[in-house]
């Protein structure tokens, strides 16, 4: 085998699954970030997350059909470069890459700024600095794992990922036992007005908590028989995660009171709190470290996906051929994961120096949906081209494209118009345009330089 190579054959079809699942983070997800959905669906939370999951599939769909033709380490950039060309191919990995190191960050503050609040649930109060320790401890322990081989990562997160899964169901089935299920959750009744507005507000938020399932494909030299295994693999790892937040969201819902989920919003943790509700000390513990375990298995997959894209481009020549390095042993691509644990880990502690953890939290949270957003937009459009070239185009592919992308052109506006500007959230705006601004400069000098 060749030292530029990476593990070919070594990840089976369940560990391509714990990929997708661990990127998208249930646990942290269904405890603290669906928040955001719920403040504006309210007690039609549980509808804003079907409708979501309907839009999650199609677009899983869409990736099953690509994988089919594109099999890479690239990933999301290979779909873009074989359909639109390596010139857009070039521009959105770029966007797709700083999407990817900037939910690092998200995900080390996830932990940083949620846990403590997690802790004040269960009576234990912590120093306004442990978000420092917590952050850094997050970055290495995915840093290294990745670094250690795609193997060890992955058995590590399909063993983690069926754990979230199952105590979130368990939990939501332990709430139910006490309080029933309430169909008209799935209807605009508990919806605040303009109801169909504020619960289509409410499923981009829930989309954008699906981020992490389109991570399986960079796993296409790695995998066993990637055409099929990436093919299902993404779409099962969705519909897992879809699941999930469906039973999470009606019994949260119903949990906290279908007439009362105005005041879900209002606390930094409500999953938590529930569990301390229904399940007392003990479950809300357990919760707790799901919570922790959840970031570190999303760091884990992140770590994956950003250092394989990172090495692909570098191998096509558009990055710097030195974060092309391949471990001799792991058949990890080092470099680029030493790169991007620097990078991510020192954005993190500089920046929330500066202006806080909570803010640059927020301020991440922008940048990260705005190059994940481009970079699934893009992805549809690529795949008709795609299938042209293999004339194996037909009119359900671009109905399938016209449907995914009106959802996310809905999903860009409902985040403009429902998003505050702020100092924040004028970071994340400015971190992504400078961020493409850099990437026109290098490749412009890369173009004269060859």
């Amino acid at each position: 085998m060749s030292k530029k190579e990476l593990a070919k054959g070594s990840v089976s079809y369940r560990e391509v699954v714990a990929q997708g699942v661990g990127g998208a983070a249930p646990a942290m997800a269904s405890l603290v970030t669906l928040t955001g959905a719920a403040a504006y669906a309210y007690g039609s939370f549980p509808l804003a997350v079907l409708l979501a999951t309907v839009a999650v599939l199609l677009d899983a769909t869409r990736l099953s059909i690509t994988s089919r033709y594109v099999q890479s380490a690239r990933g999301i950039y290979a779909f873009i470069s074989e359909g639109l060309g390596k010139k857009v191919g070039y521009f959105v990995g770029w966007a797709y890459v700083l999407y990817a190191l900037t939910a690092l960050v998200f995900i080390y503050l996830s932990i940083g700024v949620f846990l403590p609040g997690a802790l004040q649930v269960l009576g234990i109060n912590t120093p306004g600095w442990i978000w420092a320790p917590l952050v850094v401890a997050v970055a290495l322990f995915g840093g290294i794992l990745s670094y250690l081989g795609i193997r060890p990562s992955l058995k590590f997160t399909l063993t983690m990922s069926i754990l979230e899964i199952a105590f979130i169901l368990g939990t939501s089935l332990l709430i139910f036992t006490k309080v029933s299920p309430d169909p008209a959750t799935f209807t605009l009744k508990y919806a605040p007005p303009p109801s169909a507005f504020n619960v289509g507000v409410g499923m981009a938020f829930v989309f954008l908590a699906f981020a992490g399932y389109e991570t399986t494909s960079v796993l296409g030299e790695e995998a066993v028989d990637p055409k099929n295994t990436i093919t299902k693999g993404v779409f099962t790892s969705a519909l897992l995660v879809g699941i999930t937040y469906l039973m999470a969201s009606e019994a949260f819902t119903v949990g906290w009171g279908v007439n009362d989920m105005s005041s879900f919003f209002s606390q930094l943790v409500p999953g938590i709190v529930l569990g301390m509700r229904y399940g007392g000390f003990v479950l809300a513990v357990i919760l707790t470290i799901l919570l922790i375990n959840s970031g570190l298995t999303d760091s884990v997959t992140f770590f994956n996906t950003v250092s394989r894209v990172v090495y692909a481009m570098a191998r096509d020549g558009v990055l710097d051929k030195r974060l092309e390095g391949i471990h001799d042993n792991n058949r990890t691509p080092h470099v680029a994961i030493l790169f991007s644990l620097a990078f991510s880990l020192l954005y993190t502690l500089i920046f929330s120096a500066a202006i806080g953890p909570a803010n640059v939290f927020l301020s991440v949270g922008i940048t990260t949906t705005f190059g994940f957003l481009i970079a699934i937009f893009t992805a549809n459009i690529s795949l008709l081209f795609i299938l042209r070239r293999f004339s194996a185009l037909n009119v359900w592919n671009v109905l399938l494209t016209v449907i995914i992308n009106a959802i996310l052109g809905f999903v860009i506006f409902a985040n403009i118009v429902t998003t505050a500007v702020n100092s924040f959230v004028l970071i994340g705006v400015a971190t992504f345009a400078g961020w493409m601004i850099i990437g026109a400069i290098y490749y412009w000098l890369r173009k004269v330089r060859v």
